[in-house]
């Protein structure tokens, strides 16, 4: 079974890339790939979360909860990790490394040879991918792995090195939207032994949001996102400090970080966008290795 957040997330970029608006992402992927079916599923979720206005047409909701919700942190995180990726990959070979994948469509949108791509994620979502890799592309081949890992019990390290991976060679590793849902001390479990594997001039890039914008006040934006997320089965946790964030990243092998607050998303990403913004205490994170 596919994730609701994920399905979601999905449902956003399709969104986003045919809207009639500037581009700041575009999956062209997004909505096929997801498939009728589950297409339809996501949005009949997102129109369950925000109430119908009168004056507005009937997808209103989904749409006021896609621009207000998913957009502000999908968006900017998705352009960043791939903007890296893009930029390391015209001065040679380089690795892009998903944990927690989810239906990303980067691997299918790659047009360059210098990028191998390794997703990891939970065996359900593998067997949804791999066969609508194969629906979608009858005769060319995205370069893709595709890496079964229950996050919970096994090595990050041997799951890749089964795959194919090349720890010499550069890499990019992408954690987005995975730190919501552990703490701190655990994720940078999982940055350590990414370090350790990682050549030189290598990047990890994740997203969090600030402990301080975590209110028991229930109209905050943080705090509705977290009773989203919950009714979809999945449960975030307290967020994260940034100063522990920066100590317990150069503590895990980190050689340079650069943190990028909601008013840098802004500046990079949402100048131009009409109607949007950054989210609310979500950061953006390299680091460099």
């Amino acid at each position: 079974m596919i994730s609701k957040t994920a399905l979601l997330c999905a449902l956003a970029r399709a969104v986003h890339t045919h809207d009639k608006n500037e581009k700041i992402f575009e999956d062209e992927f997004a909505q096929d790939f997801v498939g009728l079916k589950e297409y339809r599923h996501a949005r009949n979720l997102a129109r369950q979360f925000l109430p119908a206005k009168k004056s507005k047409p009937k997808d209103y909701p989904a749409k006021d909860f896609i621009d207000q919700y998913l957009l502000p942190i999908i968006l900017p995180r998705n352009r960043f990790a791939e903007d890296i990726v893009d930029a390391k990959q015209k001065t040679g070979d380089v690795q892009y490394v998903l944990l927690g994948a989810g239906l990303d469509s980067f691997a299918l949108r790659n047009k360059s040879q210098n990028v191998d791509v390794f997703e990891l994620d939970l065996y359900e979502t593998q067997v949804f991918k791999i066969e609508r890799t194969r629906e979608l592309f009858t005769k060319r081949r995205p370069k893709v792995h595709f890496v079964e890992i229950d996050f919970n019990k096994d090595s990050i390290i041997s799951r890749l090195a089964n795959a194919g991976f090349n720890p010499k060679k550069r890499s990019v590793f992408s954690i987005l939207g995975v730190s919501y849902y552990i703490p701190i001390e655990i994720f940078f479990k999982t940055i350590a032994e990414i370090s350790k594997i990682a050549a030189p001039n290598s990047a990890i890039v994740f997203d969090y949001y600030e402990k301080e914008r975590d209110s028991a006040d229930s109209t905050t934006k943080i705090s509705r996102l977290k009773q989203i997320t919950a009714s979809c089965g999945e449960c975030m946790v307290d967020g994260y400090d940034p100063v522990q964030v920066d100590n317990l990243a150069r503590k895990s092998g980190i050689q340079y970080c650069h943190d990028l607050s909601p008013k840098d998303i802004n500046d990079a990403f949402f100048s131009t966008s009409t109607g949007l913004s950054a989210f609310e205490g979500v950061h953006l994170m390299y680091c460099g290795l």
